[in-house]
């Protein structure tokens, strides 16, 4: 009888002992995905495209852009990432100072996002499309003006990953939409400027590469709310 059960004890630390085995090897297997998650923080940005000017804007032709002036560029089926286009970059100035969102929050299309500036004025922006902030730009939060020096490629603000992204992307502008868009959107503007100072006005009627600089704080802050569409807008 003492044979027998010590031929079952010792059966028996056998088993649990390839039991916690089997348990520990799978847990070592699915650790490298789970640090590695999500998955779009390793998908790189793309070459920026070949420039394409409209209206005298910079307009990368396979960009989707939202009517608040932000852009997105689809880099997988579920991820994006954003910046501001050149209309706003222009209409802004050159930012010195910027506010991204976490890493973690979600966003709601059409809803403020970010915010962009200098020390003296800051200006909101609406989130083109929803989705869970993955990344933010480590360049664009240790140099803010990147997001303005080079907004279409180095200074892209965040990443995110999107349920819906293909839904998203129905409501915004590309192709021959956008064009027309920003044509529109440039003439608006000549207008606005006119009436306020023939001083941000370059020859010819187009605005001035600095205007944003001779506006005072209340002319700036109704034309960027005007064009950026956040009067109004949720946060």
């Amino acid at each position: 009888m003492a044979a027998l059960l010590a031929i079952l004890t010792f059966a028996f630390f056998i088993t649990l002992e390839w039991v916690v085995g089997k348990v520990m090897a799978h847990r070592r297997a699915i650790a490298p995905a789970a640090a590695a998650s999500p998955a779009a923080l390793a998908l790189p940005m793309q070459p920026v495209p070949e420039p394409v000017f409209v209206a005298g804007y910079a307009l990368p032709s396979d960009y989707h852009y939202h009517r608040g002036h932000a852009w997105v560029r689809v880099l997988g089926p579920d991820t994006a990432a954003v910046g501001i286009d050149d209309f706003a970059r222009r209409l802004v100035g050159r930012s010195t100072r910027v506010a991204l969102p976490k890493v973690g929050s979600w966003l709601r299309q059409g809803a403020k996002a970010l915010r962009i500036g200098d020390e003296r004025r800051m200006a909101d922006m609406l989130a083109p499309v929803e989705g869970t902030v993955v990344a933010v730009n480590p360049d664009v939060t240790r140099r803010p003006s990147l997001c303005t020096d080079d907004p279409y490629g180095h200074g892209w603000l965040f990443k995110l990953q999107s349920p819906n992204l293909a839904a998203n992307l129905r409501n915004l502008l590309s192709g021959r939409l956008a064009r027309k868009w920003i044509e529109d959107a440039r003439e608006q503007l000549e207008l606005r400027l006119m009436a306020l100072s023939g001083s941000v006005l370059q020859d010819g009627g187009a605005p001035a590469s600095d205007f944003a600089e001779h506006l005072d704080d209340d002319d700036w802050k109704r034309i960027t709310e005007t064009f950026l569409l956040t009067e109004g807008a949720e946060t």
